[in-house]
């Protein structure tokens, strides 16, 4: 996660959830925007990054 658009980043916890995942993102206590960044890597090595600038606003 990013509260800076992206300019630097922090790695969050993942959890299993059903048949997936999910992040669990402690909110900045400031306004802003929280941005999202999700890599996976599969057994053969190849990997995929997405990236969702300003995902959601925090108030």
């Amino acid at each position: 996660m990013s509260t800076d658009d992206g300019a630097s980043w922090r790695q969050v916890p993942v959890v299993p959830s059903g048949t997936g995942w999910t992040a669990l993102i402690a909110n900045p206590g400031i306004p802003g925007f929280v941005s999202l960044r999700a890599t996976s890597t599969d057994t053969a090595g190849a990997r995929v990054t997405q990236t969702i600038t300003r995902a959601y606003a925090v108030g």
